[in-house]
Formats: structure tokens, sequence, C-alpha cells
């Protein structure tokens, strides 16, 4: 009975601990986008392309990988 609660208690753990894995990349964007002095067109495809990041972050890593550094580059 032990290791079946010790079992729940590691997952529910584990579970929270991946929920914010991509936090930083968010943030990231987030204060570059405040600090650009980019077009408003710029400013529109880097909030999409954020926003596609943040839709994809559990579902396909990789690709919302792709997006924030898409939009991160945009910024630069």
């Amino acid at each position: 009975m032990k290791k079946l609660y010790l079992t729940l208690l590691l997952l529910a753990f584990s579970s929270i601990s991946y929920a914010g894995c991509m936090s930083d990349k968010i943030k990231a964007v987030n204060e570059k986008l405040k600090m650009s002095n980019v077009s408003e067109t710029v400013k529109n495809e880097v909030t999409k392309l954020r926003d596609l990041g943040i839709e994809n972050e559990h579902s396909n890593a990789q690709l919302a990988t792709k997006y924030f550094e898409d939009a991160l580059s945009l910024l630069n």
C-alpha cells in the first residue's frame, strides 16, 4: 500500500513540475516584446507566434520551441 501512495505522490509531483516547462521562453518573448522598438506589424506577428507556442507547449514541444525561437528572432 505504501508503494501505491508513493507512486501516486511521485506521479503528481512530476506532472506539476512539468507544467511550466516553457515559462522561461514565454517570459523572454514577453520581455523582448516590451523593450522592442519594432513596428506594430512585427509585434503582432511575434504575439501570434508566442500564442502558437503556448498552444503547442504540451502537445508538441518541438513545434512550440520553434515558434518561440522564431518570435525571438523577429525581435533581434
